[in-house]
């Protein structure tokens, strides 16, 4: 590799890369089938490019992250993103945890972290605040213990309690299930706000809330981790429509195009596709990242 310069950082697993020139630009073909670009880290931030470090934030939130019994080590769908887009973006990504949402965005308007890979929901006034850059689909679904009432409709929820992330958006749809039960004649639901997704799930669990609100993906891996505890309630006509989800960030953001770029390769290589279905969430794949959907 003599005469080839190294790109300002290599992560460990660079280490064994064969460098290769591809239409001038200086190319990392690495063991996992991963190609990191020197381009995309020229367009960094002067400070990212300083640090050589992106700093992701992020609430306690299966599958998407997964914090141990130390309270430190993080795994997860998020963590399978952050290493296939190191080599790509030529930095570290570090994972922090917060509490809740609104810390997750305090976090980001203070410049403390860069970005969060949420899935925070994409909304065209979240987008006047901040820029998104969407990379999932969901659905809103309703976790509802297998030891509590029986339910075959989303008009079965009526009357329930519902347990939901305060702030999140899910709120917002458990607000429009209780619209839905009043225009049918049935009793509207009672909406139960808690501080994150975990104090959700436990609600529920300890009979503090009959459901708990959240995306269907998550939904999917709490069922899949607790056989027979949980079954899911979705919204048969789709009616509350599909959520497109992403990574949030500072509005105007000079990372939120490099990102869409770094993710358009893992599209293209079918990384992307193999980490979510790695987490059983392949039918939540999204044709391609956009940045700020809502607004354009």
């Amino acid at each position: 590799m003599t005469g080839i310069p190294l790109p300002p950082f290599v992560p460990p697993r660079l280490l064994r890369c064969v460098a290769s020139t591809m239409l001038g630009a200086v190319l990392w073909a690495c063991a996992g089938g991963a190609w990191a670009d020197n381009a995309l880290f020229e367009r960094l931030p002067s400070a990212v490019k300083s640090s050589k470090t992106i700093k992701w934030v992020g609430d306690s939130f299966a599958p998407y992250r997964i914090v141990g019994d130390d309270g430190k080590t993080v795994t997860g769908l998020e963590t399978d993103l952050a290493r296939a887009l190191e080599p790509l973006l030529g930095v570290r990504i570090e994972q922090h945890i917060v509490s809740n949402l609104p810390a997750l965005l305090a976090g980001i308007d203070t410049g403390r972290y860069d970005m969060s890979t949420g899935p925070v929901l994409s909304t065209r006034p979240r987008e006047e605040r901040y820029d998104l850059v969407t990379w999932l689909l969901s659905k809103p679904a309703f976790i509802v213990p297998t030891s509590g009432r029986n339910t075959t409709k989303l008009e079965d929820l009526c009357g329930m309690r519902l347990s939901f992330a305060a702030g999140s958006s899910q709120e917002q749809y458990a607000i429009k299930v209780g619209e839905r039960c009043v225009n049918g004649g049935l009793p509207t639901v009672r909406l139960v706000p808690l501080p994150d997704q975990n104090a959700t799930v436990m609600a529920a669990q300890a009979g503090r809330a009959d459901a708990a609100s959240m995306q269907l993906a998550a939904a999917l891996y709490l069922q899949k981790q607790n056989p027979g505890k949980f079954s899911i309630q979705t919204d048969q006509t789709d009616a509350l429509g599909v959520l497109h989800l992403g990574f949030v960030m500072k509005k105007n953001s000079p990372l939120a195009p490099v990102l869409q770029d770094a993710l358009k390769q893992l599209w293209a290589s079918g990384a992307y596709l193999k980490i979510l279905d790695k987490w059983g969430l392949a039918n939540a794949q999204t044709p391609e990242p956009r940045l700020n959907p809502s607004s354009n």
